[in-house]
């Protein structure tokens, strides 16, 4: 188990890494962040800037650590990005960690379960089609031949992302700012069918749980906490909340396909529709065993994403926004 004393180093400092940085060192943790840049992230951080694709660089980065934080994305999302950047970010930290003997804690993501319409758990076997699926589905295979050399890793997998700061997603803070002000928010697939998301503060408090844990974690896969819930709905709970109406604008699986030759971001997102056109249901419960208390009510993570999209007002809720 570690200690107080331990050093923890966090890779990416984005949605996910900055968030858990502050976490950690709000408990008294020594805590570096590692990034492409020397921005601060917060006080008591330390940041050391860097390539992370460069094994030398982030062997010396982590140089005392005993767990180091997994929380990068390559530089685009484009499978050709994934493609060639992943495998260097992942390498890096693996010759790291085993150097070092730290806890590699990775955040992963569910891309590698392909398409299934069974709840995913995670025993579910891999069925990716899609190249950035294979990717995940490669890293995977990746960690238990490292596992075998000696590493002590640990991984979660949340679903999408939403609530305060989240980034690049369907229901990001811009999209939640921007229904604030009376604009009409657009999803993709079906509107009407439960989509498993993953509330941020959640997901930075699950790996923060995972890296403080005792070794019983390691040479595992969890996924993080989350809210079964329609986009509709989740939509119409975010417009209750800020005092407007809620009127999604839906991108079917057809108009996907007319568009995606001409809008790259749909274009990308066409090999992981199928976690839009169907119900997309993921189990939890092996995290909650493990972590019983760790999680957020849907009541409650609507009430605080909808009070960081506008802060100047109260919105019922008194307690401050999760990091």
């Amino acid at each position: 188990m570690t200690t107080n004393a331990a050093l923890h180093v966090v890779f990416g400092a984005g949605q996910i890494g900055a968030g858990l940085a502050r976490t950690l060192r709000a408990r008294g943790l020594r805590v570096r962040v590692v990034r492409r840049s020397a921005k601060a992230v917060g006080d008591g951080l330390e940041v050391v800037a860097g390539d992370a694709r460069d094994a030398e660089f982030a062997r010396t980065a982590t140089d005392g650590a005993a767990v180091v934080y997994h929380c990068m994305n390559p530089s685009a999302y484009s499978a050709r990005a994934w493609e060639r950047e992943f495998p260097l970010l992942g390498e890096a930290l693996i010759a790291s960690a085993l150097a070092h003997g730290a806890r590699l804690v990775c955040l992963d993501n569910l891309y590698g379960y392909g398409p299934t319409d069974a709840p995913r758990t995670e025993s579910t076997p891999p069925r990716a089609t899609g190249r950035k699926g294979l990717v995940r589905v490669r890293w995977q295979e990746r960690l238990e031949t490292a596992r075998a050399d000696g590493l002590r890793y640990v991984s979660l997998r949340p679903g999408d992302f939403f609530g305060p700061g989240t980034e690049q997603a369907l229901v990001s803070g811009d999209v939640v700012r921007a229904l604030a002000s009376g604009k009409r928010p657009l999803t993709i697939g079906r509107s009407d069918v439960p989509h498993a998301f993953s509330y941020v503060p959640d997901v930075v408090a699950a790996l923060a749980a995972l890296g403080t844990a005792s070794d019983d974690v390691e040479g595992q896969s969890f996924h993080a906490p989350v809210l079964e819930v329609t986009t509709a709905e989740l939509f119409g709970l975010l417009g209750e909340a800020l005092g407007v109406r809620a009127r999604p604008r839906v991108v079917g699986p057809l108009g996907v396909a007319l568009l995606a030759p001409f809008v790259p971001a749909l274009r990308e997102l066409r090999e992981t529709l199928y976690q839009w056109d169907r119900p997309f249901l993921v189990s939890d419960a092996r995290f909650r065993a493990r972590f019983p208390g760790l999680g957020t009510s849907l009541a409650d993570a609507v009430r605080d994403t909808a009070a960081a999209a506008q802060p100047a007002r109260r919105l019922g809720s008194t307690a401050p926004v999760p990091a």
